[in-house]
């Protein structure tokens, strides 16, 4: 994929995130590939959570952020990935989904990477108007949100955003156990 071709994706997965899942999906993409853009994401995801912990502080002097060591950031993003690529595959499979390991792997991993991008432009703009880091934080979950809903629908073939929302719900709760055992005390 050139720059053009992966702007234009982008640009599809704001617009019609369905349309995009589709052509994500028929892009079939091998092991090897996936796993290289897994722990592409992984990298880029601790690299902007390690600049978030210097920027924050600066934004609102109130926010204290212990900066974590890099093999734990890299660890927590590893886990909480491939938990979402699971628990959206077997909850999904319950409720009668189709996807593949690969089919939500593949829209997971584009939906990390496009999350990183966002959350840079978020720590960008943040650092020049502060003010905007809610509303701009909570744009871009509603915007998650409805890509994800819009994903899982083309990758468990379910024909209902209410299944995906479903699946959305029951995932959270699966991961819930996990995620707090991934936390600091």
């Amino acid at each position: 994929m050139n720059s053009a071709v992966l702007l234009n994706m982008v640009v599809l997965t704001l617009t019609n995130p369905a349309e995009a899942a589709k052509r994500l999906l028929a892009m079939r993409f091998g092991p090897d590939v996936l796993w290289i853009a897994f722990f592409l994401a992984v990298i880029l995801n601790a690299l902007v959570q390690t600049l978030s912990g210097f920027v924050m502080p600066f934004i609102n002097p109130e926010v204290q952020q212990f900066a974590e060591p890099l093999s734990r950031t890299l660890f927590v993003s590893v886990a909480a990935i491939l938990i979402s690529v699971v628990a959206f595959l077997l909850v999904g499979r319950v409720l009668g989904g189709e996807g593949s390991f690969n089919d939500l792997m593949t829209l997971v991993v584009w939906l990390q990477i496009l999350q990183i991008i966002g959350q840079a432009i978020i720590l960008t703009l943040v650092s020049v108007l502060p003010f905007l880091f809610l509303p701009a934080s909570l744009a871009m979950l509603v915007l998650s949100l409805y890509i994800t809903l819009h994903f899982l629908n083309e990758a468990h073939r379910f024909q209902s955003l209410g299944k995906s929302f479903l699946v959305i719900l029951l995932s959270g709760l699966v991961a819930i156990p996990f995620v707090l055992w991934l936390s600091p005390v």
